[in-house]
């Protein structure tokens, strides 16, 4: 499939920019899942076992909220309100967090790790289907490094050290993946739009299958 016409960037035409339907609902997309991410890390922040586990989440939360700001200036130069295109996502997750209630710090870093991975795969998978900038600037903000070191280094060590615990986070990593991607689909069906661009159903499901048994074989868990 053709990718969509790239939005209009500033100055470079009298035509004022505009956005497809597809790419303002995946532009709204990014910026629900850095809200998400930021909520997240700030959540977990408060449950962290030290002080300097504590820091290191909420600095990752605030590193969401600049890619937040960023996200904004991005969509303002091609003609959208961030806000506006996001909002239509609120609670699109439904009650995922309500089933599945982590039982200690160790669940909990493995659930944010897959949940908001997950969510960074879907979106990437959208984002490639369309133009530039538009999908340079998308995809940058979805890039959260330091989170993936943070879960390896936290859990790798325990995981290697002790079978009862690899198999325990084994039975609900694989949970969370089901749950995450069952939402996600979901979400598809809810937002038509989504799939109107290049990348079609078949490539989001890839994206998500790919990125689950990757991130499970990264810390030595059982996909």
């Amino acid at each position: 499939m053709t990718p969509p016409a790239a939005a209009t960037v500033p100055g470079s035409g009298d035509a004022p920019p505009v956005l497809s339907e597809h790419e303002r609902s995946v532009l709204g997309v990014v910026v629900y899942s850095c809200t998400v991410s930021s909520i997240r890390h700030a959540k977990d922040a408060d449950r962290a076992p030290s002080m300097a586990e504590r820091g290191q989440m909420l600095r990752m939360s605030a590193e969401r909220v600049a890619a937040l700001d960023g996200l904004g200036a991005l969509a303002a130069a091609a003609g959208a309100d961030a806000d506006a295109a996001a909002e239509p996502f609120m609670g699109a997750l439904g009650d995922f967090d309500q089933r599945l209630r982590p039982l200690d710090w160790a669940e909990r870093l493995l659930k944010t790790h897959l949940a908001l991975g997950l969510l960074a795969d879907f979106c990437q998978a959208l984002v490639a289907g369309l133009s530039e900038p538009l999908r340079g600037g998308l995809g940058g903000a979805l890039v959260e490094d330091r989170f993936t070191r943070f879960a390896a280094d936290a859990l790798v060590p325990g995981i290697d050290a002790d079978p009862q615990l690899a198999g325990r986070l084994g039975l609900w990593g694989r949970r969370v993946v089901g749950e995450e991607i069952g939402t996600l689909q979901r979400m598809l069906a809810s937002f038509p739009p989504l799939l109107e661009g290049a990348a079609g159903l078949e490539d989001v499901h890839a994206a998500l299958s790919e990125g689950a048994v990757t991130r499970m074989r990264s810390l030595g868990l059982r996909d």
